[in-house]
């Protein structure tokens, strides 16, 4: 069977999620802004998409690729690209894609919205349009509380303001990332920027995947205790410290799926504690975790995400191949299989040599992603975002609770194991 794969940028990224689309027998067909993807071996076609294209002339373009080739289906794993491959699947003639939700789940704004009107838990907010409007809308807030891009992911752009000063760099920031990101951002509303009240709390992400709108929990991972003014993500650690929390969780992921509408979807949710407690979302997708937390999920739970999503997105409009996606497939197993850490190779200045070095030869060693080449130069927040050096998968052994702290150690340690050599800037 053919797909059409829709990844205009960050593929490199998903080697993983291809390697199984590989496993399942498919024959791989890539639209893709990437130049250099023209001569992967993994792919039995590239289709190089046009610059100017975005939106509803992005959709119709790969759909009448996916035609000429052949193709009935087409699939993504980049965030920016959910809302235009669910429309190309519409436009192939399919009935079980959801635009509408995969448009919430790419703008923060919308999110926040439609969980007010769910009645799901999230954080008091309010969308603003630039600096002005922030500082007006402020009113309305008690210091401290978080500025944050409207879109972006990593928690690019995310600071912690105590003050009227801090809160207009920040937003001056927003306004910064929101010129040189614009792609990212969604072209149809003049939202830049969120206020947001701050939860203290630890923040979890949950990763999911909704088959013919059943939700199926595949793991909660632990996220490293950030407390700002800026939030650096690392120390991405399974399984869950606190799985008895794990039906709160799975309670709100049903209600967002269920008031989404959704079908077929891989699913993402932020959540952080308030001062009580509680679990409020941070934000949520219609995709899962990018990166190596896939492959931890699958290590540590069993259940494997992207080839049940895959299996229903080619099932189609077939009830038969539908009611089958879930035969002869691993579950989620009911006690850890592993501890894994995933951990982000910080560096400030000039990147000068980046490999993984020593690092591969400990047993605990699972892969490690460059995100930067020699040459880059290397910042911290805020003076840069998320330009990391790249990222180091881990997995141990786990036997009990202690060894998740065990795995996250291992980590540290062979993050310094790394072949990654900078000079000053």
């Amino acid at each position: 069977m053919k797909i059409l794969l829709i990844m205009r940028n960050t593929y490199a990224w998903h080697r993983e999620h291809i390697e199984t689309l590989e496993r399942m027998g498919l024959e791989i067909h890539l639209a893709t802004r990437v130049a250099q993807a023209a001569d992967d071996g993994r792919f039995a076609n590239v289709v190089p998409i046009p610059e100017e294209l975005e939106g509803t002339e992005l959709a119709e373009f790969c759909a009448a690729a996916a035609r000429r080739l052949g193709i009935a289906s087409a699939i993504t794993f980049y965030d920016s690209d959910i809302a235009v491959t669910s429309k190309v699947n519409q436009l192939l003639g399919h009935t079980w894609p959801r635009p509408e939700a995969d448009l919430i789940s790419r703008d923060k704004q919308l999110q926040r919205s439609f969980l007010e009107r769910q009645g799901l838990p999230g954080p008091q907010f309010a969308g603003v349009d630039g600096v002005e409007a922030g500082l007006a809308a402020a009113e309305a807030f008690t210091y401290p509380f978080i500025v944050k891009p409207s879109a972006l992911a990593a928690s690019i752009g995310v600071s912690l303001v105590r003050d009227r000063g801090e809160l207009e760099r920040a937003l001056t920031d927003v306004a910064r990332l929101a010129e040189e990101w614009g792609g990212y951002f969604p072209s149809d509303g003049p939202e830049i920027a969120l206020l947001e009240e701050f939860l203290p709390g630890k923040e979890v992400t949950l990763d999911g995947v909704v088959l013919d709108g059943t939700f199926h929990l595949v793991g909660v991972t632990n996220k490293m205790q950030m407390p700002g003014p800026y939030f650096e993500e690392d120390f991405y650690t399974l399984p869950f410290r606190t799985p008895e929390e794990e039906p709160e969780l799975v309670a709100v992921a049903e209600g967002i799926a269920a008031g989404l509408g959704v079908r077929h979807c891989l699913f993402n949710a932020e959540f952080r504690q308030d001062s009580e407690g509680r679990y409020r979302v941070v934000e949520f997708a219609t995709r899962m975790s990018g990166g190596q937390n896939y492959r931890n999920l699958r290590e540590v739970h069993g259940i494997d995400p992207v080839r049940l999503y895959a299996k229903a997105v080619l099932a189609g409009e077939d009830a038969e191949a539908l009611a089958a996606v879930l035969d002869g497939e691993v579950l989620r197993t009911a006690a850890p299989r592993a501890a894994t850490c995933i951990k982000f190779a910080y560096r400030t200045g000039t990147l000068v040599r980046n490999n993984p070095g020593d690092a591969t030869h400990s047993p605990y060693f699972r892969s490690y992603i460059p995100a930067s080449k020699p040459g880059d130069r290397l910042r911290r927040a805020p003076e840069g975002w998320y330009e990391i050096a790249g990222s180091l998968a881990v997995a141990a052994p786990y036997r009990s609770p202690a060894d998740i702290d065990r795995v996250e150690r291992i980590a540290a340690e062979l993050d310094e194991r790394l072949d990654v050599v900078v000079v000053p800037a």
